[in-house]
C-alpha cells in the first residue's frame, strides 16, 4: 500500500496516480485544480488551464471533495493536509502557499518535524507547527 493523502476536514482521500489533487484560487479569483507530486520534496506540479499563477503569488487551497479551506489559520503562508503511510502512521503535511516556494514540513504523531525544501532557513523556530496538528 502506498501513502494516502487525506483532507483534515472530511477525511476524504485527495491523491490519485502519484498526485495530490487540490482546488485552488488566486487573489484575482482564478480557480482551478493543482496537482502536486505526492513524493515529499518533489516540487513538480500541474495546474488546470483555468488557473494562472504568478511566481511569489499566494494561492488559497481547498479540499476538492468538501471544499473546506486547507489554509493554516496559525500562519497565512501555509496550507496543510494529512498523510497516512503504508504502516498506517499519520502525519501532518504543511506546504507553502506561495507559488514557487519549495518548503514542506512533515509533523508526525510524536511531534517530530521533518523539513524539505530550499528556503527553510527563515523558519528557525517552527514550534507553531505543533499547534497545527492538534
Amino acid at each position: 500500500m502506498k501513502a494516502s493523502y487525506i483532507c483534515p476536514h472530511c477525511k476524504g482521500v485527495i491523491n490519485a496516480d502519484n498526485n495530490i489533487i487540490l482546488s485552488a484560487r488566486t487573489k484575482n479569483n482564478n480557480v482551478g485544480l493543482v496537482l502536486l507530486h505526492e513524493e515529499i520534496g518533489n516540487y513538480s506540479s500541474i495546474c488546470s488551464d483555468s488557473i494562472k499563477v504568478k511566481k511569489k503569488e499566494i494561492v488559497d487551497f481547498f479540499c476538492p471533495i468538501c471544499h473546506e479551506s486547507l489554509n493554516v489559520k496559525e500562519d497565512e503562508n501555509f496550507a496543510k493536509y494529512l498523510r497516512i503511510d503504508e504502516n498506517l502512521e499519520e502525519s501532518c503535511i504543511i506546504i507553502s502557499r506561495e507559488y514557487g516556494d519549495r518548503i514542506t514540513f512533515r509533523v508526525d504523531k510524536n511531534k517530530q518535524i521533518d523539513t524539505y525544501g530550499e528556503k527553510l532557513s527563515r523558519f528557525i523556530n517552527p514550534e507553531w507547527f505543533l499547534k497545527c496538528i492538534d
